[in-house]
Parts: C-alpha cells; sequence; structure tokens
C-alpha cells in the first residue's frame, strides 16, 4: 500500500511539473507516466475493471465538487441558453445522429437502439478535469471558459442520465416513448436538483455552526456526497444533485462573504451611530446570524478542495492505465478509429450549429471561429465512461467490442483532443489574453 500511494505521488508531482514547466495537460502525462510503470512492471495491477468502477463512484464527488466550485450561479444565469444548448440539446442531437449512421458504421453487429443509445452516451460524457487542466495554463475569455468548462461538467449529468434511464431500459427489453422518455427526465432531473438543493442548504446550516476551517472542509465533503448517496438511493442523478449542492452552498457563502465585506465598508464610513429603536431591533437581529465563513477560511478549503481533486485524478488514470487491455484494443482498431472520427464530425458539426444559433440571439454568446474550435476539443473523455461500462448487462453480446470502443475512444480523445486544444490556444494566444483583458477592463 506504502509503495502504490509513493507510485500515486510521484506520477502526480512529475505530471505537474511538465505541466508547469512545458504546458502539458497533466492528464496526458498521467496517462504516458503510467503507462510506462505498467510497461515495465506488468504483473502490478491497482484494480480489476469492477474494482476501478466502484473507485470512480467513490472519486465522482470529489472531482465534480472541484469543478463545481469553479462555476458562479451568476455566469451560470447569464450563460443559461447557451449551456443548455450544450450540455443538453448537443447530446441528444449527437446521439440522433449517431443513431442515423450506426448502420453504416456497425451493421454487422446488428444493434439494436438501446445499445446504439448506449454506446454513443459513453463516448459522449467529457472529462471536465481534463478541460480545467488545459485551461489552467492560459489566460482565455471568461465566458469562453464558462462555456466549456460548464459543458463538460453538466454534459457528463446528461449522457448518465439518458444511459441510466433510457438506453439501458430499453436493452433490456423494456418499451420507453417519446412521452416515456419526456417524463422520465422532467422527474430525475427536478429531483435531483431538489435534492441537491435541500442538501446544500443543510451544508450551509452546518458550516454556520463551526469557526473551524477543518471542519468547513470536511462540512463540504459531507454535502457532497451525502447529495450523492441519497440521489443514488431513490435512483435518480446522483451527478446533478452534487452540482446543484456545491453550486447552491458555494453562492450562499460566496454572497455572505460579499455581505460582510459591504457591512465592513458601510462601518469606515459611518463611525458615528445614531441611537434610535431601529437601530436596536437591527443590532438584536444581527445576534441571531452566523457568517458562514471568512474569505481566509474559504480560500483555504478551496485550495484543499483542488489538492484532493489532483489526487483522485491522479489515481483515477493510474488505474485506468491497470485496467487497459493492448490486445483488445488492437482486435477492435477499426471500431474505435471510426467512433472516434464519428464522434468528431458530429461534435464540429454540432458546435458549427451552436455558433449560429448563438450568434443569432442577444441572449447568447457570440461565438466566432476561435472560439469554437476550442469548443469543438474541449470533448475531451473520462473516466465516468468507464463506470458506465460496468453498469452493462453481463449478457450482452457486444460488450467486449464496447468496453475497447469506449477505452480506445478515451486514449484518442485525451492525446488528440487536449493536445489540439493547447496548440489552438497557444496560437490564438495574443487575440485570447486581449479579449480576457478586455472582459476584466468591462468589470
Amino acid at each position: 500500500m506504502i509503495i502504490t500511494l509513493l507510485l500515486i505521488l510521484t506520477i502526480l508531482f512529475f505530471a505537474i511539473e511538465i505541466q508547469k514547466h512545458f504546458h502539458i495537460p497533466s492528464p496526458i502525462s498521467l496517462i504516458v507516466l503510467s503507462y510506462l510503470f505498467y510497461f515495465a512492471f506488468p504483473n502490478h495491477k491497482l484494480f480489476s475493471e469492477d474494482e476501478f468502477a466502484e473507485l470512480e463512484l467513490f472519486l465522482i464527488p470529489i472531482l465534480i465538487t472541484s469543478d463545481a466550485l469553479e462555476l458562479k450561479l451568476n455566469d451560470l444565469k447569464r450563460n443559461f441558453w447557451s449551456l443548455l444548448f450544450l450540455a443538453v440539446f448537443a447530446v441528444v442531437l449527437s446521439i440522433v445522429a449517431g443513431y442515423l449512421i450506426t448502420d453504416t458504421l456497425f451493421g454487422e453487429y446488428h444493434l439494436s437502439t438501446g445499445a446504439i443509445i448506449a454506446l454513443f452516451a459513453m463516448v459522449l460524457a467529457t472529462d471536465p478535469v481534463s478541460v480545467v487542466s488545459v485551461f489552467s495554463n492560459f489566460k482565455v475569455p471568461h465566458k469562453l471558459k464558462i462555456l466549456a468548462e460548464g459543458e463538460s461538467l453538466f454534459n457528463d449529468a446528461t449522457a448518465l442520465i439518458i444511459f441510466s434511464f433510457i438506453a439501458l431500459p430499453m436493452m433490456q427489453g423494456e418499451s420507453v416513448g417519446g412521452v416515456d422518455i419526456a417524463v422520465i427526465s422532467l422527474k430525475v432531473i427536478s429531483i435531483s436538483v431538489l435534492i441537491g438543493f435541500l442538501v446544500g442548504l443543510i451544508g450551509i446550516f452546518l458550516m454556520q455552526q463551526t469557526q473551524d476551517h477543518m471542519s468547513e472542509l470536511l462540512l463540504i465533503l459531507i454535502t457532497a456526497y451525502l447529495s450523492f448517496e441519497i440521489s443514488e438511493h431513490f435512483h435518480v442523478s446522483g451527478l446533478l444533485s452534487v452540482i446543484v449542492a456545491v453550486i447552491t452552498l458555494n453562492h450562499i457563502t460566496e454572497k455572505s462573504l460579499k455581505q460582510a465585506q459591504r457591512d465592513i465598508r458601510r462601518k469606515r464610513s459611518s463611525p458615528i451611530k445614531q441611537k434610535s429603536f431601529l437601530n436596536t431591533i437591527t443590532n438584536l437581529t444581527k445576534k441571531f446570524k452566523k457568517d458562514i465563513t471568512t474569505i481566509d477560511r474559504h480560500e483555504q478549503n478551496l485550495d484543499y478542495i483542488r489538492v484532493l481533486s489532483l489526487l483522485a485524478n491522479a489515481l483515477l488514470f493510474i488505474s485506468m492505465a491497470s485496467i487497459v487491455d493492448i490486445e483488445l484494443l488492437y482486435r477492435y482498431q477499426y471500431e474505435i478509429f471510426m467512433m472516434f472520427v464519428v464522434t468528431t464530425l458530429i461534435r464540429a458539426l454540432i458546435m458549427a450549429k451552436f455558433s449560429i444559433i448563438s450568434n443569432s440571439f442577444k441572449t447568447m454568446t457570440d461565438i466566432n471561429f476561435r472560439w469554437w474550435s476550442v469548443l469543438l476539443f474541449s470533448g475531451i473523455k473520462g473516466g465516468l465512461s468507464i463506470v458506465m461500462l460496468t453498469l452493462l448487462p453481463d449478457n450482452f453480446e457486444h460488450k467486449e467490442m464496447f468496453e475497447a470502443i469506449v477505452v480506445g475512444v478515451i486514449l484518442l480523445s485525451t492525446f488528440v483532443y487536449a493536445i489540439s486544444l493547447v496548440l489552438i490556444i497557444t496560437k490564438y494566444k495574443r487575440v485570447f489574453e486581449k479579449e480576457y483583458e478586455l472582459e476584466h477592463h468591462k468589470e
């Protein structure tokens, strides 16, 4: 166990240093270093495939918490329609497009409708950790960052809902019509959001009862895991509940901090107080209010969560390297390559459609070619797809092929998309920096 921990910390250290000095996204370094290790020590495996899925479920709340803490509610409100298209409609349209061309690609396998939906849901689930890792090296416009990171975060919830509540029931012989899909989606989304919101409020209440930053950190993690567990218990989306819970907790916390700062400025600007009945009532009311946290404690907690996320991410990629079957990837190399090319082309068309729609409405963000290219290659795949793989029925005849395709697409997207993203941002670095400075100047 000590050797395993030492391995994880060492690989993570080198990945961080490589990213800092050479701007190579840490997921790429993590995968390369992990494969080098397993090539040198082929008999040393951290996890089996089933254990990897359990590990992923265990790490999801930490990874999602780290990403959700970076999103501000005001940014989500301003970009609501854009994110709705990217994270919901784009996924649905991509699955429909995939369904229409699957016979051409994999006609010999005679895949059912449920199997096709499941396959595309798995390969469309993106990885917010990889996207955040790339953007952390550059100054990019805030709106572009919100679109890319927000899509990666909410896209996962959409793909998992479609996979779990539509594709799997169809694969098991259940009849799922258009009305059923609408009802199921509305039910899952509404209950998940409600659970996340209520758990987020509970987290805020508990944070008001402590003044210790370590206790607050634990309460943030408890909020994330509690919302996830409750949602999974009621068979709705734990992923969406975690996002809502963390955003709720973070929004109220930051709102409290801003109010505290305003109160301090107000006291400094009016040192002389006039005694009145109204002031007496106000002071009595304030005694029943408790600040949630302080700016220093809040910043410390964010830093701790980022460190935990880095460790979780390292463990995830190192573990993924240990379960990859090279022979299986080679056997289905054609299917992997075709799926990667097709999903890339579909994403390019969907993002082009998004650009046209977005540029036509004042309520949405204008998308130029630079932004389109960044959004295109922000669709890096991640470990959530592996979790969905383990949820496939054991008697599914094409499970082996699906495993090869999903793992292969994850690896290709991590290298091809991430490297392309770095090259594009580097190419337009000065333009992006000017747009970044212009945004901050307006603020």
